[in-house]
């Protein structure tokens, strides 16, 4: 009897032990995904906040930095002027102006193009004022009319872009 116990005892334990270790695998292996899952969801999470971030970065700049539609075009013939007059450099009176409106970034680009002339520092401080100020006016294209001798002033078609938000 004792000897059927034992057989019975041994039969029962070794499957009890199988089914433990076959339990303890899964969950060794659960907790694996468990652990991944949760390392993709903190990436997500700091993905989801780097891109509101970028988002605020964008309405501030749109805030800070972009020319306000409702104002229209003044405020930048303004500040060019503002700036031709500083610089002190000679601007033809006829300006060419194309819009472009990039409806999914809610903004709208305005190209200003004109013929000027002066001397290299005067065109030299036109373009440092452009640089430094604050709106977003950017010079996309510089092309050189006229490159005579030393002493005569240089003569340039400039091409900027200032930036509305919408």
């Amino acid at each position: 009897m004792l000897v059927l116990a034992f057989f019975f005892l041994v039969f029962i334990a070794l499957k009890e032990r199988n089914t433990y270790y076959r339990s303890l695998s899964s969950l060794s292996s659960k907790e694996k995904d468990y652990q991944k899952l949760n390392l993709s969801k903190m990436e997500k999470q700091r993905e989801r906040l780097s891109w509101e971030k970028a988002r605020q970065d964008i309405e501030e700049l749109k805030k800070d930095y972009f020319y306000d539609e409702g104002e229209g075009i003044n405020r930048l013939r303004l500040d060019l002027q503002r700036i031709f007059d500083e610089c002190e450099i000679d601007v033809s009176p006829e300006k060419r102006y194309s819009y472009t409106k990039f409806e999914k970034e809610s903004i709208r680009k305005v190209n200003i193009s004109f013929d000027t002339w002066g001397s290299y520092f005067s065109l030299k401080k036109f373009i440092d004022s452009v640089e430094k100020l604050p709106m977003f006016l950017v010079i996309e294209r510089i092309d050189f009319l006229d490159t005579t001798p030393k002493g005569s002033p240089l003569r340039l078609k400039i091409t900027l872009a200032g930036y509305y938000a919408l």
